[in-house]
């Protein structure tokens, strides 16, 4: 694999020791980052003698005086540190951490100690640079003295810094997936959160928008859509009702048939929420999709009077959940639907009303027993 073809942190820093130690004597390998505004040291990856060590325990180093530290003297200088004799370099180390024989813990050694502690004898040092700032330092560590030579130096230090770009980019990515990650949650909070309050307003369809998402996405799944647009159907679906907020609670939750103005009134909830959600920046079309949510393939539906064509494939399928959820649901002037009255019911409009292949996934989901109100 080469560098920059990941984006998986543990698996790029396994590639670059596996590609170094194939040119050079490589007993540890360790990467280090450095924070300039803290101006400290943190251990990123750490392998020795075949073991990766879990570094989420291991202690932040503080960049230390000039002349002290060796991996403080790199950052310092900006410059490769060849070291023939490490344990003579650790005399010049402040604190010098190594891993407890029992549990592969880092704990300190005190200075007199170190030199019967330590077996690596030899090392190179290399800063990594990202366009000219020093992000953090390589290392590679022998058990033999003088195993280096210059020509090691040179071609440690050369790629240390595609080393650098390769790892910065990864740490770029992985956050901005976090970032991501992030803003999806609070869209889902948002979103969850205006579904209830629509639903406050109207007690006879409590739980009916997350119902018909449910079924929404459960088709799109059928029906071999990308996890992405199913993102976007469901979103759509949650939010289908929110332009009932305009219509008086009264009228929403009338327990008898509504008269023709009534009736109207509530035909006016798409168009409203498509004024509603229109100035909101999704990364989908939900205002349009919940437009025409309502509308029939052959131009009897609200508000447009769409026409097959020119409905959205994922208003289509918001159609036929709102429809079947709402059939299957009591409403104070009618008992909920069985399963067969639902499935006779969708299964007249097919191809007139609704879209068949939708129809045939629905009625699949319902013989399976995949969805239930």
């Amino acid at each position: 694999m080469m560098l920059g073809e990941t984006t998986d942190l543990p698996l790029l820093y396994l590639t670059i020791q596996k590609y170094i130690s194939g040119l050079m004597n490589t007993n540890a390998f360790l990467v280090s980052s450095y924070e300039v505004q803290t101006k400290e040291i943190r251990a990123e990856f750490v392998m020795a003698d075949g073991v990766v060590h879990d570094v989420s325990g291991f202690p932040t180093i503080p960049l230390e005086e000039e002349g002290f530290g060796i991996q403080s003297q790199v950052i310092r200088t900006g410059q490769p540190l060849h070291i023939p004799d490490f344990v003579a370099a650790m005399k010049q180390t402040k604190t010098i951490h190594g891993f407890s024989e029992d549990e592969g813990e880092p704990e300190p050694y005190p200075r007199d100690v170190a030199e019967k502690r330590i077996t690596t004898r030899s090392a190179i040092l290399v800063p990594m640079r990202v366009r000219g700032n020093i992000v953090g330092v390589i290392q590679v560590q022998s058990k033999e003295l003088a195993a280096y030579s210059e020509q090691d130096v040179e071609l440690l230090a050369a790629l240390a810094n595609v080393a650098a770009i390769a790892i910065q980019n990864a740490e770029l990515i992985r956050s901005l997936v976090q970032a991501t990650e992030r803003l999806k949650a609070t869209l889902d909070g948002a979103v969850t959160a205006i579904a209830m309050t629509t639903e406050i307003r109207d007690p006879y369809t409590a739980g009916h928008q997350r119902r018909v998402a449910d079924l929404a996405c459960a088709i799109a799944e059928r029906l071999g859509w990308a996890q992405e647009k199913i993102s976007g159907l469901r979103i759509s679906a949650l939010l289908h009702d929110v332009g009932k907020l305009a219509i008086p609670a009264e009228i929403l939750s009338k327990p008898a048939r509504l008269s023709d103005i009534e009736y109207l009134m509530v035909q006016s909830h798409p168009q409203v929420a498509h004024d509603i959600l229109q100035t909101v920046t999704f990364p989908w079309p939900v205002a349009d999709i919940i437009l025409q949510h309502h509308e029939r393939l052959n131009g009897s539906g609200y508000p447009q009077e769409l026409l097959e064509a020119d409905i959205l494939p994922e208003a289509k399928i918001l159609a036929v959940s709102d429809v079947v959820e709402a059939m299957s649901s009591h409403r104070p002037y009618r008992p909920a639907f069985d399963v067969d009255q639902i499935r006779a019911e969708i299964t007249a409009g097919s191809g007139t009303l609704f879209e068949a292949q939708i129809v045939n996934a629905c009625l699949d989901i319902l013989e399976r027993g995949d969805w239930r109100p």
